[in-house]
């Protein structure tokens, strides 16, 4: 049998569409629109909805498209995108964002020196990312935006014990971030995304409540339609098609629920996958590709053994059973529930992880590996960016 011959990957799996998939981002028509007149008329965007309801993506791969095309009415086309998360250190976390390539350094970024100038900036004043714009000495016509993936980890962090002055710090974040789109003197436009279950949290914060309130997409359900575009369009792209009994399955697993759309897309990229081995182009995607790896029911769980077993392929003994019990102590460690017993993401630095762990960074950054190859996604960073002590 002849396999396909495509590289191309249409399905991202669990990790969001980026803003290089935007060809393969479907089910959201109409939807940047109003992203983008809420962000012209307030240059501060809040894109809440539930776990899994594709913020990211729509922010990535709907949004951040078209405001790169010029789409944004009186702001033009030059733009200066930078992308972060709080994790456990939000201005240190910001610094390091405005000082990549092409952000706020025009010498190419990722200076030492200038990163830690740039922090100091930001901890000096509260309109420290104007300031560093000045210091920047940008076109004037150059828009800066700042997205805030994955806002609510602000929480996790100002109740962290290990940090001193946590609480002052995660205000101290906040303020930049307000304040840099209060100002008028510059360009500068901030997104954040957030889960809506920490709506309510915002209120420990001066003037957050009132800027979300302002400027706040909820991100709305997808229609049946809309689903279906999303699981037949990128299929399509791709030189594929479903048979409609698939597309009807498929439908009726992810239901009504938002946070199943990455479970959808994980099982449509295994779907996919296995087509491509086990078929030639003319052959349609049917419903047994689907029910071959599990379908939405037990396609992730039956994924994620897969990783861990592999752990220990061609290792025996003491040495395959340790990378097993790493892994396990890595996925308890990156996730931590609140004091209300909500469950959040706990992004932390490698070496901070290898300390907790009591681990080598090389064992810990096999492990990680093996979870971020291509096709996998159970961790970041992406597998393309090179893992160092402080990733």
């Amino acid at each position: 049998m002849t396999k396909i011959a495509t590289e191309l990957l249409p399905y991202p799996g669990l990790r969001p569409f980026e803003s290089n998939e935007n060809f393969l981002f479907f089910g959201r028509d109409g939807q940047s629109n109003e992203l983008l007149a809420r962000l012209r008329n307030k240059r501060f965007l809040a894109v809440v909805g539930p776990s899994g309801s594709g913020k990211s993506s729509l922010v990535r791969a709907g949004l951040l498209p078209d405001i790169l095309g010029g789409m944004m009415a009186g702001a033009g086309s030059h733009w200066r995108v930078t992308i972060m998360r709080p994790g456990g250190n939000p201005i240190g976390n910001l610094a390091e964002a405005l000082n990549r390539p092409g952000i706020l350094n025009e010498n190419g970024g990722g200076d030492t020196m200038q990163s830690a100038f740039t922090l100091v900036t930001l901890q000096r004043s509260a309109l420290g990312i104007a300031e560093a714009y000045r210091q920047a000495s940008l076109p004037e016509k150059d828009n800066l935006l700042l997205v805030v993936d994955q806002f609510e980890e602000l929480f996790r962090f100002k109740e962290a014990a290990t940090v001193e002055n946590a609480p002052d710090l995660a205000a101290a974040f906040v303020k930049l971030l307000l304040n840099a789109v209060a100002q008028q003197e510059f360009p500068i436009y901030v997104i954040i995304t957030m889960r809506s279950d920490f709506l309510g949290d915002c209120a420990q914060f001066r003037d957050l409540p009132e800027a979300i309130n302002d400027s706040q997409y909820l991100v709305p359900r997808m229609t049946r339609d809309e689903r279906r575009e999303a699981i037949t369009g990128p299929a399509a792209v791709g030189g594929a098609r479903m048979t409609p009994r698939l597309v009807q399955r498929l439908l009726n697993d992810v239901g009504d629920n938002p946070d199943h759309l990455p479970i959808l897309q994980h099982a449509l990229m295994r779907t996919w996958n296995h087509w491509k081995d086990h078929h030639q182009e003319k052959d349609p995607i049917d419903l047994d590709d689907y029910r071959d790896i599990g379908g939405m029911e037990a396609a992730l769980s039956r994924h994620a053994d897969e990783a861990f077993e592999s752990l220990g392929e061609g290792i025996s003994g003491e040495a395959g059973r340790r990378r097993k019990e790493i892994a396990e102590k890595l996925f308890k460690f990156l996730t931590e529930k609140g004091s209300d017993n909500r469950e959040t993401r706990r992004p932390a630095k490698l070496k901070d992880i290898a300390v907790a762990l009591e681990a080598d960074i090389s064992e810990v950054v096999e492990i990680i590996d093996e979870f971020r190859k291509p096709g996998r996604s159970f961790l970041m960073p992406p597998p393309e960016e090179t893992l160092t002590p402080d990733t």
